[in-house]
């Protein structure tokens, strides 16, 4: 019986450091293998290549209570993990003091296997959104999302190079048809 477990352990031994090997090199395959990214996935990613860059300029809110908040805005885009998403940051400041009202960083991204691009985003103050982001033509987005109480938030880019500037208005509908216009912002590319 001694001899038997011995030839087990032995056995065992062996698969285990089998198993390791295999697990090694699997490793450093798919190591070498994360180092690029797929060309058809930054294809797709440099549809956006005009927001990416530095955004500055003006943006009126209607807020919940009616009344009208205008700020600075200042929107950073840069791509990220060479070049497969898009990293937005969004600032408001009050023009009066230049104290942070807003601020928000998403997250594009391009799905290869749905050939969908989607976008993540956080707010301040601790919010965070899951939403659609769709390409309508060349330099003219859309993007939006649903509240959890069933209501619907989207928004409308159009980016024009000739004069370097980015319009884009924010809508809120209760019931997906009736929609109400409670944001625009205008932005001069600085770079």
């Amino acid at each position: 019986m001694r001899n038997t477990t011995k030839i087990l352990c032995l056995a065992v031994g062996r698969v285990v450091c089998a198993i390791l090997t295999l697990v090694s090199l699997l490793g450093l395959t798919l190591a070498k293998a994360q180092g690029t990214a797929p060309e058809n996935l930054k294809q797709e990613m440099q549809k956006l290549a005009y927001m990416a860059g530095k955004w500055k300029g003006e943006a009126s809110i209607r807020q919940q209570n009616g009344t009208l908040l205008n700020i600075n805005q200042e929107e950073d885009i840069q791509y990220k993990l060479d070049g497969t998403v898009l990293l937005i940051e969004g600032t408001g400041r009050n023009p009066e003091n230049n104290a942070v009202v807003f601020n928000a960083l998403a997250v594009v991204s391009y799905n290869q296997y749905t050939k969908e691009f989607k976008m993540k985003s956080h707010v301040m103050d601790g919010n965070s959104t899951e939403a659609y982001f769709k390409i309508i033509e060349e330099n003219h987005v859309e993007w939006g999302f649903e509240t959890p109480q069933k209501a619907k938030i989207r928004y409308n880019i159009v980016l024009k190079p000739e004069n370097k500037s980015w319009v884009e208005k924010g809508e809120y509908s209760p019931d997906g048809n009736t929609w109400y216009p409670f944001m625009e912002m205008k932005l001069t590319k600085l770079d």
